[in-house]
């Protein structure tokens, strides 16, 4: 969905579930949150000015397009290329799919706040009913690990293995004990809570029998957790050998998606941006034998390749990633998958082939030989190249070489070499032409020549639906002189009350035509006249969801207009002039069409008188203001 719907859409949602929740409770928590600070845990954050900007979250973003504004009472964010904005709870909604009651909750536990408001699951969304049965289910099974026989097997084989009670602790690892109804028995037939525990995959149920059951059964369970630590998923590693299969994992609810989850990111995330880096490996194991060896900059995919969901979400975070991956014809596969996710990211990407036979659970264990493995990783390109390389030494054919460079070559183009950045692309023609022994000009015209032709989104019907102003047919002069006289008075209210209230000539919500315009002057022009203040967080409460999206834009542009002049009054005055202006030409405008569309004579002329004393009015009006 589009940042822009999806926050209307959630402002919606949260304007219906405030009444469920105190909004005392709310309005301290959002006082409490440094929005800054919050942000920054989850994307990397840099001071520009009076703002923070960063990569935005929300879209494809490869250069900082959001803002952060945390001055003057402010506290919200903006990103200039999606149009994703809010505030606090918002942010938290969006990136962590929470609900807002999950996300009122988030906050005041980070936050250190003890809400009074009603704290039962009544008003929770799906997700957030699932959400917490997850993590009721996930305190059932650790606990279940300290007083079952199969717990006590459980620790044995973990021990064995070298992990940890410190390592099981941290990753919240427990049991699903020998039965078909251990959670199943402690739902106490409460329908509402089976649905959800069903719906959650953490039961099933038997229709022709009419039977419900639990899901994981003598299982060591490894909870797999998003990134503010709670959990959204499980996976169940067979306890007794013969068990098939091997793994069971939650399937994909709205909670849990695998080609965006990493398993480990929770305790990774500070490492990893840290050290700039992250390690990639396959399995749940790896990642805990890693951790416990103190490489802490280490995560999982959860059964499925790598996606441009996990690159997207590295790339916000590291500037490198090192895929770990068997020797095997299957590694090298998953290599080249990975390989092609990660291409035309601004990351780097080196791959870490491990030695037959291990893993890097095995290595992690000696820390130096994991460490060697580890700066042994060749970049990504590299790692292709010789591969190609490879390839053609054991060719013997010239038809066989042609179809190995023909397919090479298609697959560079297929990925988007041609629109590499300046730094990297020479390098990749450079190391091409030294292996087919040809010019570097000879690699780029053959490149250009199988560079995929691209058709262009017709975005026409998304501007004429989010127009207003084609919409309503007003003047584009009309409407920015609107907006960027709302812009001064959104940037800085307390002086533009008081400069509002000292003015001679009166703006009025009657004087606006643009629909967004009108909905911010409704809201706030009153209180500027009375010398009331808002935030900006107030005015996205306050007016429709459509125009929210406009209001926090335009607080950027009357910074800006501010700026320039140096002064928010001679800011205001600017502007007002120039809507009064618009506003005047307008009126002369309607004159004389209502003169021309007379087809009379005689009230042509008494048209034209009228429209003439009208004119001399407004500037006579003008001229004493």
């Amino acid at each position: 969905m589009h940042a822009r719907k999806r926050a209307v859409k959630t402002q919606m949602s949260i304007r219906n579930t405030i009444g469920m929740s105190d909004n005392s409770d709310k309005n301290r928590v959002r006082e409490a949150v440094n929005l800054v600070e919050l942000i920054n845990e989850f994307v990397p954050l840099k001071e520009s000015g009076r703002e923070w900007i960063g990569i935005c979250p929300f879209h494809d973003d490869h250069k900082p397009s959001m803002h952060v504004v945390v001055h003057k009472q402010e506290a919200f964010y903006k990103c200039f290329s999606c149009g994703a904005y809010g505030d606090c709870f918002e942010f938290i909604i969006q990136y962590l799919k929470k609900d807002f009651v999950d996300a009122l909750h988030f906050l005041a536990e980070r936050e250190g706040i003890e809400l009074t408001g009603n704290q039962s699951d009544e008003g929770l969304s799906s997700r957030g009913k699932m959400s917490r049965a997850m993590q009721w289910v996930s305190t059932l099974y650790v606990e279940a690990m300290h007083s079952t026989p199969e717990g006590k097997n459980a620790l044995e084989q973990l021990h064995a293995r070298g992990f940890t009670d410190e390592s099981i602790e941290k990753f919240s690892i427990g049991i699903a004990p020998d039965g078909w109804t251990f959670l199943t028995d402690k739902l106490q037939n409460n329908k509402e809570r089976i649905e959800v525990a069903i719906e959650a995959g953490l039961l099933r149920k038997n229709e022709e029998k009419n039977r419900t059951y639990d899901t994981f059964r003598h299982r060591i369970m490894f909870p797999i957790h998003d990134e503010s630590n709670a959990t959204i998923a499980f996976g169940g590693r067979r306890l007794r050998e013969e068990d098939e299969p091997k793994y069971i994992n939650s399937t994909e609810t709205i909670l849990f998606h695998k080609s965006k989850t990493l398993y480990g990111y929770n305790h990774a995330n500070s490492s990893i941006r840290e050290q700039k880096k992250v390690i990639v490996v396959e399995g749940y194991t790896d990642v805990i034998a890693c951790h416990q060896a103190g490489i802490t900059n280490v995560v999982a995919t959860l059964g499925t390749s790598l996606t441009s969901n996990h690159a997207d979400k590295l790339s916000r975070v590291c500037n490198e990633v090192i895929l770990v991956f068997d020797g095997d014809n299957a590694g090298q596969l998953a290599a080249d998958r990975a390989i092609e996710v990660f291409f035309r990211k601004n990351i780097d990407v080196h791959i870490c082939v491990l030695p037959d036979g291990k893993d890097p659970a095995d290595l992690a264990s000696d820390v130096s030989k994991f460490n060697d493995c580890i700066s042994n990783a060749v970049d990504a390109l590299t790692f292709k190249f010789n591969r190609l390389n490879s390839s053609l030494q054991d060719e013997t054919t010239i038809a066989g070489k042609s179809n190995l460079i023909d397919s090479f070559l298609n697959e560079m183009a297929r990925l988007g070499v041609e629109h590499l950045d300046s730094s990297r692309k020479p390098f990749i023609y450079e190391r091409i032409a030294s292996i087919l022994h040809v010019p570097i000009e000879e690699v780029s015209k053959e490149l250009r020549s199988r560079r995929p032709t691209q058709s262009k989104p017709n975005k026409s019907q998304e501007v004429l639906e989010e127009s207003p102003a084609l919409a309503a047919s007003i003047p584009r002069a009309r409407q920015l002189a609107e907006h960027e006289f709302l812009a001064v008075l959104l940037f800085n209210p307390t002086e533009s009350s008081a400069a509002l209230r000292e003015a001679k000539a009166i703006i009025s919500v009657s004087d606006f035509l643009d629909p967004s315009s009108v909905a911010i002057a409704d809201y706030i022009l009153p209180k500027l006249q009375a010398g009331t203040l808002f935030t900006m967080n107030d005015l996205i409460e306050g007016i429709d969801a459509k125009s929210e999206n406009i209001a926090t834009t335009l607080y950027f542009v009357g910074q800006r207009i501010s700026g320039t002049y140096n002064s928010v009054s001679l800011a205001l005055q600017m502007t007002r002039n120039a809507l009064s202006n618009s506003i005047e030409k307008q009126a002369i405008n309607d004159e004389i069409k209502n003169v021309k569309n007379e087809s009379n004579s005689e009230e042509k002329t008494r048209a034209a008188q009228r429209a003439i004393e009208n004119i001399r009015r407004q500037q006579t009006a003008k001229r004493s203001s």
